[in-house]
């Protein structure tokens, strides 16, 4: 029987990696004969599609190959070893987790979780809701990943392990990007030959509140600058120019943090009965119980860093050559 090795994410825990890196063609999967099914691969470098087919999710396209299409592959592969990944895997219900194991049971099927403390890993998915057009505070956002079970890691991991076995479940710890490589390295036994390139350089709360601002003059159409207005149908390219922006200045680099160090233990105190029960089957490390007292404090955004950001928008070529067009 075929080993189909499944990872289901979670987001922000080094998939970029995993899908950009290990699962390249000529990556270290390709290198050790473990078949990723690139024929199932969509859109981008990882099964997306396929987990929002079981998921039934909005992001869904029926031109794309789905799970069908994986599972069909996964049956014509010549290997032994099978490997697929999509984060969004991670947000299907525990009856669409049922019916994955029901459609693969020609496989000996080994979930892969990667887990990250509630706390960072709110903070982190913040930060890439910011980047996306998200302008409400922080306090917003984490009654929304509450409310939509986003933060139960326990239900997310009794749904897969009910279904797989617990034997089976392997739970990686993120603590930073070059771990989690290392840790699927060895957990498939391939070589890293050299490290990963992250993706994307994080960008710190001064960044997300700068442009969570401009965001917000946008969608308003009152970003404006020396005499010229953008319009709200811009957003989009704006949106990419302050990313660009934001990776290329010191400032507006490093890890985000958005509570001060007591708020930010009343958030993860939250978790506490949830994450013993994790620890039950997992060795979590401390920093799912307690802030550790080396966390700093959030960083005050500046109206200059607003300015800055407006500055470098209306002078990125692309922008003002839509504004030349349009005028």
């Amino acid at each position: 029987m075929k080993t189909l090795y499944l990872h289901i994410g979670l987001q922000k825990t080094g998939t970029s990696t995993v899908q950009m890196y290990f699962m390249h063609p000529k990556g270290p999967f390709q290198a050790a004969g473990i078949d990723c099914l690139p024929q199932a691969i969509a859109p981008n470098q990882a099964h997306h599609n396929a987990a929002w087919d079981v998921g039934k999710h909005k992001r869904f396209r029926p031109d794309l190959p789905g799970f069908d299409a994986l599972v069909e592959a996964a049956r014509a592969s010549d290997k032994d070893r099978i490997f697929v990944s999509s984060e969004d895997f991670s947000l299907i219900s525990a009856a669409q987790v049922r019916d994955v194991a029901a459609r693969l049971t020609d496989f000996d099927v080994r979930p892969i979780l990667c887990l990250r403390n509630q706390l960072t890993w709110s903070e982190s998915i913040f930060a890439q809701a910011c980047k996306r057009g998200y302008v409400k505070p922080f306090g917003s956002f984490i009654k929304t990943l509450t409310k939509n079970g986003r933060t139960d890691f326990e239900g997310i991991y009794s749904a897969w392990a009910e279904q797989f076995g617990h034997d089976k479940m392997t739970v990686l710890i993120y603590e930073n990007h070059s771990d989690i490589s290392d840790a699927f390295a060895a957990l498939m036994g391939v070589e890293v030959e050299a490290r990963p390139a992250r993706k994307n350089q994080s960008l710190n709360e001064r960044f997300v509140k700068a442009s969570q601002t401009v965001t917000e003059m946008c969608t308003k159409g009152e970003l404006s600058h020396a005499g010229q207005t953008i319009p709200a149908s811009m957003m989009n390219q704006v949106s990419k120019v302050m990313l660009a922006v934001g990776t290329h200045h010191p400032q507006f680099t490093g890890s985000p943090v958005f509570l001060k160090r007591d708020p930010a233990q009343g958030y993860l105190d939250r978790f506490t009965e949830m994450n013993r029960k994790i620890a039950d089957h997992v060795d979590l490390p401390d920093s799912y119980f307690s802030v550790p007292d080396t966390r700093r404090n959030p960083r005050q955004h500046y109206q200059l860093d607003v300015e800055f950001l407006v500055e470098c928008i209306f002078e990125d070529k692309t922008i003002r050559a839509a504004l030349a067009q349009s005028a």
